[in-house]
């Protein structure tokens, strides 16, 4: 992505939005209100999921999605100085009691009251599930809230803020899709912000169930991931070659590994890294298993969850990774056209072998 200044303008204004599960109103406005600034078209379906689409519907070569939630909380009952919230999202039981939170105005957005967790309940796995929160203000039923830490922080190139995943992967769709615009690809894509991520995909299968993607058209899923093993903040995207839950379309990895691969060779700038990033499920996994071919681009990040060594902290991504990222996107969606290239290579090359030594197989001295 060449213009890495536009990128980090839209992280800046959209990591401070306030936003959780079922309450992604705040951040899902400021992506509408981007949308038609590029004079595009965005479209909101049954679920509240925002569909963009560039170009023709008819000329869709792909498809692009990432979610505008993170993990937070719903106020269910306020009392004087006491609420209960309902929790969402993964998070180890651990870090809950004694963590700092802050709870914002449904209606406004605007910061209503902080407070301590000082009581957690478990479901049948274990998992939070309510919360007795003790708070500075008056809050009210469907008020909303998330850990109180640092809205958006930048440190050279590191970014830290209270929710990466994924308002990241929703700020590169953005800034690619501006810089798709004004190069006017002639191409067709999808762009799809989804809701309710974090408790189980519910705004991607609403997308899925609606039949709002064609089942021909190649699914890419942006998305922070939990930066593990062999992996490092600031050498690239990542291809994500699959999740905690499954392995990802054969096809479209080879041919993101592929544009991968000459885009490092044409720019010295660009690096990129591969790996199973299971640290986690992301939304390539609904699509694959219902029978798209999808792939996955991780952004690598740093305290996955909020979840720190030892306590809540801020997640962090690097800006040159995201940037990679968009750069990958902007790349593959130029050559679709190249689809089954990557394939055609590989069965060219294993043909000739094939020719070459297939006699001797069958020949008495191959023994």
């Amino acid at each position: 992505m060449k213009k890495v200044d536009h990128l980090l303008g839209i992280l800046e204004r959209i990591l401070p939005l306030p936003t959780a599960p079922f309450h992604e109103q705040f951040v899902s406005a400021f992506i509408y209100e981007e949308c038609k600034a590029l004079d595009l078209d965005p479209q909101l379906d049954r679920y509240g999921n925002i569909l963009v689409h560039y170009g023709p519907t008819h000329m869709t070569q792909t498809a692009w999605v990432a979610h505008m939630d993170h993990p937070g909380f719903e106020i269910v009952a306020a009392e004087t100085g006491q609420t209960q919230a309902q929790w969402y999202g993964g998070v180890d039981p651990k870090y809950f009691m004694g963590a700092r939170v802050v709870v914002y105005d449904k209606n406004s957005g605007d910061v209503r009251a902080k407070g301590r967790i000082e009581g957690i309940d478990l479901n049948t796995q274990g998992r939070v599930d309510k919360m007795t929160v003790k708070v500075n203000g008056t809050v009210e039923p469907g008020d909303f809230g998330t850990w109180d830490l640092v809205p958006y922080r930048l440190n050279g190139e590191l970014i830290t803020t209270k929710g990466a995943d994924d308002l990241v992967g929703c700020a590169i769709m953005l800034a690619a899709l501006a810089e798709v615009k004004e190069r006017a690809l002639d191409t067709g894509l999808l762009c799809i912000f989804s809701r309710a991520e974090e408790v189980g995909f519910i705004g991607t299968l609403g997308v899925i169930a609606a039949s709002a993607v064609a089942l021909s058209t190649p699914v890419i899923s942006i998305e922070t991931s939990k930066a593990l093993s062999g992996i490092r903040l600031g050498s690239g995207p990542v291809i994500r070659l699959g999740d905690r839950t499954s392995v990802f379309h054969h096809q479209t990895v080879l041919f993101m590994d592929f544009v991968a691969r000459e885009l490092q060779n044409q720019n010295g700038e660009f690096s990129y890294q591969r790996r199973v990033m299971d640290g986690g499920t992301c939304e390539a996994t609904p699509f694959q298993l219902n029978g798209y071919a999808a792939g996955g681009i991780a952004i690598p990040l740093r305290n996955y969850h909020n979840q720190g060594n030892t306590k809540i902290m801020p997640e962090g991504i690097h800006l040159r990774d995201a940037a990679g990222g968009g750069a990958l996107l902007l790349e593959m969606l130029t050559r679709m056209r190249e689809w089954q290239t990557p394939m055609e290579e590989i069965r060219r090359r294993w043909g000739k072998g094939w020719c070459q030594y297939n006699e001797r197989l069958q020949s008495p001295d191959s023994t």
